[in-house]
């Protein structure tokens, strides 16, 4: 029986089953991508990012200005933060020229267009380089047997499941971690729209706004306990652990190079003016 592919309506209801929390998040998955392609949107309209770039030159001559007006001062104070600069300064790598803005909200946006439906899909895609196609269908691993399939595709979602005949999942009874995870969709929906509307936005981690000790979204009881999913099988499966994941490193540098450096180069820039 190993060769046999599974009937194409049989893997859908057990993927459908399986990740009936997960397709839960579709709803609110679909707003934050809204939102996020509204912000593209307004980007790459007139008066963007682009156009305020192209105002720095002017404003970069308005600050020499000052600066040659302050220029004792503000040496002193640059020098005091950074500390005297060397007398011949290493040069600095070619900056290589980047995509235009335009492009890469193009980009950006097709891209998350790509994955609206990403979260209803997975099943389906899960599925299709594995199950019977064509004539195979009616010699297709139903479960129980080398037979076709009968019964009908279940819907998404954990209510959908109610009637599933592959998996025996209580849907009174949510995964709260996805339920937060839904939370936090909205959370970060809600500030998109803030951000578009010219509101202040609040742009702390989404996860802090629903955890916490006082929290009270769940224990560690339900969080972690109040699921329970039997597939039906002619065969014991078998469990591969998952290796444990490591947390990325991030290192850093404390010390202010890159203001400095600017700093410095304006008040070279301002000395030359004045020659």
């Amino acid at each position: 029986m190993a060769w046999a592919k599974p009937c194409g309506p049989y893997c859908r209801n057990v993927m459908k089953g399986c990740l009936a929390n997960q397709a839960d998040l579709d709803t609110e998955w679909k707003n934050l991508i809204d939102a996020m392609l509204t912000v593209a949107d307004r980007l790459s309209r007139p008066f963007s990012v682009d156009a305020a770039v192209l105002s720095l030159p002017k404003r970069i001559a308005e600050a020499i200005i000052y600066m040659q007006d302050n220029l004792n001062t503000f040496n002193s104070k640059v020098f005091q933060a950074c500390g005297i600069p060397p007398e011949n300064p290493s040069p600095d790598e070619p900056i290589k020229r980047g995509k235009n803005i335009a492009e890469d909200l193009s980009d950006v946006s097709r891209k998350i267009r790509s994955i609206m439906e990403y979260w209803i899909q997975l099943p389906n895609k899960l599925c299709v380089d594995r199950e019977a196609k064509g004539s195979e269908e009616n010699k297709c691993w139903n479960g129980m047997a080398l037979d076709r399939y009968l019964p009908e595709v279940m819907g998404d979602g954990l209510a959908n499941q109610i009637n599933n005949p592959e998996v025996e999942i209580d849907i009174t009874k949510p995964d709260m971690i996805i339920r937060q995870q839904i939370m936090q969709l909205k959370i970060m929906t809600s500030r998109m729209k803030n951000a578009i509307n010219g509101n202040d936005v609040d742009f702390q981690d989404a996860s802090d706004d629903i955890s916490g000790s006082g929290s009270g979204m769940c224990n560690d009881d339900h969080c972690f306990h109040n699921q329970q999913i039997m597939v039906r099988s002619t065969h014991r499966p078998r469990v591969y652990p998952n290796p444990p994941v490591k947390k990325n490193e991030v290192k850093g540098d404390g010390r202010q190079i890159l203001p400095c450096a600017v700093l410095y180069l304006l008040s070279l820039a301002t000395m030359l003016f004045r020659r």
